[in-house]
Formats: structure tokens, sequence, C-alpha cells
């Protein structure tokens, strides 16, 4: 009993000690999911954020200083700091090693700082838009020198956080009188893959922060309780007015269909990335421990696949499957590929092709029967006996397509008012426009000449310039087009006087 009680006693106190360690609260009395607060540190404060600061490549970012530091090591080690991968460039396809970059990093970001501590960049460590939006880059000043200058680095969390867990956003997002960091805090949770534009990222978490927006990107998402890392802020639905699943209207799988929520905000969790330090170095090789590599490149030899294709119906019923068509390039001597309908799983190592020699790659087997999202799985290998690493998994390329219907596309639904104005009767379509308009008797709206392209529509006509023939075409997000629809439109008709007329 006695070593019983004694077991009993050191558990309580080691859990004693965890909420001790855990109880201070990094929100400050912040409520979840209430305005975003400015952050200042006249008082040091904020101290613990010093090493949160603004990104400056090509645009403005957030990064943060990693806590890298090994006790075991005498001798200056490198400065990393942590950011998104679009911070650095948006081409997918391309896991960035090692390579030189210009810009600076600015710590003591806050509001009543009068000099920000402004460092150099010197390479790109390690980046990635493919499965995950991280970035690594090394400082041109080391670790030691910047915590002697004050600069706090941040731990990344090596336990993956709950579901509902509190959590914190500091950023620098742009937009605001003050542009230096603020404090949102929130809930963290899960979130499936998700497709945004051309890049699809398969590791998530979801967060609803307020007051998140550009210049946001790269900003830690922070345990509220421990103030380690548990995320990165990537993207985000922050503005109404663009396609779903488009580049700003993230969307993310929600059953067996893909929407884009407005108000969420996605990061990629790095966890992931604990093993990947060694005595205050980034790994560069594949290790068991780091599933940064084996990184490899993929390009289109022309254009990138088409993110949209259509089953079409044969003469005989039967229907045509659309196919991937996708002629590319890739840094390895071979590659595999394989189709799948979530892109998880493609970090499966199940039902991967063959190892196919790159020479003239082209991949052209068959998408799918079904309307819905399919992905294209591109793993690079150097050899047809190379296996599935956990880092070539986790790096793989997954290509995004929906398969539409082959149904016709709808004609436009105007809104036409006296006076005459024409616009779109629903906002909420996500199409493109063409529109011309004229006399009735010359103008056809059958030809395809003098069509001009919109992706709104409003016009207004004084009675002056009426009678006129009013043609539109509508294409939906495959590039389909409907039949032209035909209104003439008379002085003061109103909507109910409007004319729809047949070509000619």
């Amino acid at each position: 009993m006695k070593s019983i009680s004694f077991l009993l006693t050191g558990l309580f106190c080691s859990l004693s000690l965890q909420g001790i360690a855990h109880s201070q609260d990094f929100g400050e009395g912040m409520q979840n999911f209430t305005a975003s607060k400015v952050l200042e540190n006249a008082d040091g404060s904020h101290n613990h954020w010093r090493g949160v600061g603004r990104l400056f490549i090509d645009g403005s970012c957030t990064a943060t200083l990693l806590d890298t530091q090994d006790a075991s090591v005498p001798q200056p080690t490198p400065a990393y700091v942590l950011t998104s991968g679009h911070c650095i460039e948006k081409g997918n396809g391309n896991i960035v090693t090692d390579k030189p970059v210009s810009g600076v990093m600015q710590f003591d970001y806050f509001a009543d700082t009068g000099l920000f501590k402004t460092y150099a960049l010197k390479k790109v460590a390690w980046r990635s838009m493919q499965g995950v939006d991280l970035a690594i880059i090394e400082l041109d000043v080391s670790l030691q020198k910047l915590i002697e200058e004050g600069i706090q680095p941040l731990e990344l969390a090596r336990q993956k956080p709950a579901d509902g867990t509190d959590v914190l956003i500091v950023s620098a997002p742009l937009g605001f009188d003050k542009t230096t960091l603020r404090m949102a805090a929130c809930t963290l949770q899960p979130a499936r893959e998700i497709v945004e534009g051309p890049w699809v990222w398969r590791n998530n978490v979801m967060t609803r922060c307020q007051d998140i927006a550009g210049g946001s990107s790269g900003g830690p998402i922070l345990d509220r309780h421990s103030n380690e890392i548990i995320g990165v802020i990537g993207t985000g639905n922050l503005a109404a007015g663009f396609a779903p699943c488009d580049e700003h209207a993230p969307c993310t799988r929600v059953g067996d269909v893909y929407k884009a929520i407005p108000k969420n905000v996605y990061g990629n969790p790095t966890i992931f990335l604990n093993g990947c330090f060694v005595q205050g170095h980034i790994a560069n090789e594949a290790t068991s421990s780091c599933p940064l590599y084996p990184a490899f490149t993929v390009s289109a030899d022309t254009n990138e696949p088409a993110r949209y294709k259509r089953l079409k119906k044969r003469d005989d019923g039967t229907t045509e499957i659309p196919t991937w068509d996708y002629h590319f390039s890739i840094s390895t001597a071979f590659y595999r590929h394989k189709t799948v309908r979530a892109a998880k799983d493609c970090e499966s190592g199940h039902y991967y092709s063959d190892a196919i020699s790159s020479n003239d790659a082209f991949i052209n087997s068959e998408i799918g029967t079904q309307p819905g999202f399919y992905f294209l799985c591109i793993l690079g290998v150097d050899s047809a006996a190379q296996g599935a690493q956990v880092g070539l998994i986790k790096n793989g390329l997954s290509l995004a397509v929906e398969v539409l219907d082959d149904t016709p596309t709808a004609q436009p639904d105007l809104s036409i008012s006296s006076g005459v104005g024409v616009e779109l009767a629903r906002g909420n379509e996500y199409r493109t426009y063409a529109v011309k308009f004229g006399p009735l008797d010359t103008t056809d709206c059958s030809k395809d000449e003098q069509y001009v392209s919109h992706t709104y529509m409003d016009f207004w006509f004084p009675d002056a310039e009426l009678p006129l023939k009013f043609c539109t075409i509508a294409y939906d997000k495959s590039g389909q087009a409907s039949e032209p629809r035909v209104d003439v439109l008379s002085p003061a008709t109103g909507a109910q006087n409007a004319t729809r007329r047949s070509l000619r």
C-alpha cells in the first residue's frame, strides 16, 4: 500500500504541476469569438510575443521565431521563422529547399513600439504548397543573438490538441488603422481537406477567430494556456463575392460535397515538425522522425490540368468518361499515381500505380463516372523499387478536378426594371456572361461577334436609346455556354413589358 500511495501522490503532484504550468491565460480573459485586440508592450506584458512579427517577401505576412535551442550545442545555431508556404511563392507542385531569399523579418511588432527590430532573411529552408501550406525560413542572424536582444522564440506543441481547445491567433492583419500585432481568441476545430483554386491541402485545422485578414497568413495558432504553436494560419473565407473553391474562397469537404463556409479560417497543424530539428539545425534529408523529405518537383508541360471536366453522352447513349490528359515534367526518374475521391487518401500507400518512367510523363487515365470532386495523386520516386516513405507520401501532389453532369447551362436570370435597367436577378450565381445589344433589326444574338464578357451585369438605358435588342449568354464554371437569351427593351417597359424573343 505504501508504494501505491507513493505512486498516486507522485501522480497527483505531476498533474498538479501540469495544471499550474498551463493555468496561465495568455488571452487575458478575452471572450472567444469577439473582436480582436491590438497588442502593446511598453510595460513588457507581451514579451512572450516579441518573437511574432511581420515578414516581408514581395508582400506582407506574419511569421514566428521557433525555439530550436539545444543545450548540448555550445556554438551559435540558425534562427528559423515559421510561416505559410504561399508567403514565399504560390507555385503548386514545387517543394522549395535550401533556396536563397530576399526580404526582412521585423520583431517587436507592437502598436506602441517606436522602432521594430529588423533582420535580413537568408534562405528558405523548406517550403510546400502540397498537402500543407507551410514554410521555414532561416534568418541572417543566430538564434542566440536574437535571444540576447530580448526576442523570445516560441515552442512547438508536442501533443495534438483536442477539438474545442481554446486558442489564440496572434497576427498582423492589414486593413486596420494599426497594422501591427493583434490577438484574437476562439476554439480549434477539425477540418477535412481543402480545395482553393489549384491548391489542395490535406491536413488542416479550422477556427472562427475574428479580424483575420490579409497579412495574417503565417500567423501562429497558439494554445491559449501554454503559448505553444499548434498551427499556422493559411487561408480563409474572409470576403464575399468569390466563386466557391476559387482562390480566396476555399472549400472544405462537407459530406460528399465541397462548400465555401463564410468566416471559416483554416490553418495547418505543426506537431509533425518537432522531429525535424537536430542540434538546433533543420534536417536536410529524410529521417524516420522528420517527414519533410524526400521532396520532388512537378510542373505542367503546357497548361495546368483543367479544374472542371464534363460527363458527355455519346450518340449511342453511352457516357464518355473524362480523362486527366495531364502532360508534365517531374524531377525524379520515375513516378507513381492514382485517382481518389478524398484527397487525404493520397497519403495512403495503397493502390498507387507501378513506377513509370518520367520521360514524356503523361497521365490520361479515366477520372470517374459520377459528378463531384476527384483528386490525382502523384509521387516522385528515384527508382522503381523505392518504397512509400512517410515523407514521400506527405509530400505527394494532389490535383483536383470537379466532374460535372452533362446538362445544358441555364440562360442568364435577369431583372429588368423600368427606365430601363438590366441586372442579374440572383447575386449568388458564380458564372461569367457575354453581353451585346443594339438596334432591333441589325443585332443578331445567334452570332458570336461583338459579345463582351462580364462577371456581373448592371446596365441602364435611357428612353432615348430604346428600343433595342439585349443579348446575353451564361457560362458555367466549366466554360460551357447557355443558349443566348434575347430581350427586346422598349421605352419605359418595366419588367412586365420586356419581351423575350426567339433567336433570329
